[in-house]
């Protein structure tokens, strides 16, 4: 996952067998990774507006130091 913004916090949002990096801004905008690789992001006023977006799933809030321990496993094939 690229860093998110200092004043950021970084999460993960888990859907079915999807799982994409993100964080929330201070003024509550939430941002999510879909595609690291080409840049492709998602956005919504706030984090309950992005999680309904995506159809539901759950948030796993990680540490704010920016260290976790291993990537997302994307849903579908290798590039």
């Amino acid at each position: 996952m690229t860093s998110p913004p200092p004043a950021g916090r970084a999460f993960r949002l888990h859907h079915h067998r999807l799982v994409v990096d993100g964080w929330v801004e201070p003024d509550g905008q939430a941002v999510t990774v879909d595609d690291p690789e080409y840049g492709l992001t998602s956005s919504a006023d706030t984090l309950t507006d992005l999680v309904r977006g995506y159809g539901g799933g759950h948030i796993e809030w990680l540490p704010p130091d920016g260290q976790h321990t291993a990537p997302p496993e994307q849903q579908g094939a290798s590039r």
